[in-house]
């Protein structure tokens, strides 16, 4: 689903600098705080649930698409005060990898991730093998990954991709409920796809020791 332009994004985005950086506002040292991260985390709702839920803990939200990146940065404004423990990035996750550090990341948040299809595609999936060593890389030990989706073809082609790589122990949940599993809170996608009927398949990774 493409999101339009919204004629507010820009103003946002300019008072919002404090909890919404791009690229070009990143230093080494940026990012070393953080131990849970969602790649594409769209409207941002699900990571700010968990933000709010877990004070300790700090979220790192990313996101590609400028423009559902604009609107997580507006519904972020609007509890900032309340909650400072998560921040929003726009920018693909392989060009944020270089500042991300290895061993300190608890969680790993995959949610309805583009299932690019097409087999030249297949190499940008965020189950493809060089991502998972990225992962494995980024997560403490015993660390997990969890791959939301509700297309059954990446579903089982992402099953197969974690369990060759032999970096990660494997579950797998399906039909996904979020209010039967603790920590996993419904995303908007979700809503959407049950609301039609549509089974959420999860797979849960666990960075062995």
């Amino acid at each position: 689903m493409r999101l339009r332009h919204r004629p507010w994004t820009e103003t946002v985005l300019e008072e919002n600098k404090d909890i919404a950086l791009s690229l070009e506002d990143l230093s080494e040292d940026s990012l070393k705080g953080f131990d849970h991260l969602e790649i594409g985390c769209g409207l941002g709702g699900f990571l700010l649930e968990l933000s709010r839920s877990d004070p300790e803990g700090r979220y790192l939200g990313v996101e590609v698409s400028l423009n559902a990146f604009a609107s997580a940065v507006k519904k972020a404004s609007a509890v900032k005060k309340e909650q400072t423990n998560f921040l929003l990035l726009h920018a693909p996750i392989e060009r944020l990898l270089p500042y991300l550090p290895a061993g300190r990341l608890k969680a790993i948040y995959v949610n309805f991730p583009d299932p690019w299809p097409k087999k030249r595609q297949q190499h940008r999936r965020l189950s493809s093998p060089k991502l998972l060593k990225e992962y494995y890389r980024m997560l403490v030990p015993g660390g997990k990954v969890y791959f939301r989706t509700d297309n059954v073809p990446l579903f089982e082609d992402s099953v197969e991709s974690f369990v060759d790589s032999r970096l990660f122990r494997t579950e797998t949940i399906v039909p996904f409920l979020s209010e039967t599993y603790a920590g996993l809170p419904p995303t908007e996608y979700e809503r959407k796809f049950r609301a039609r009927g549509i089974p959420i398949q999860l797979l849960v990774a666990t960075k062995e020791e």
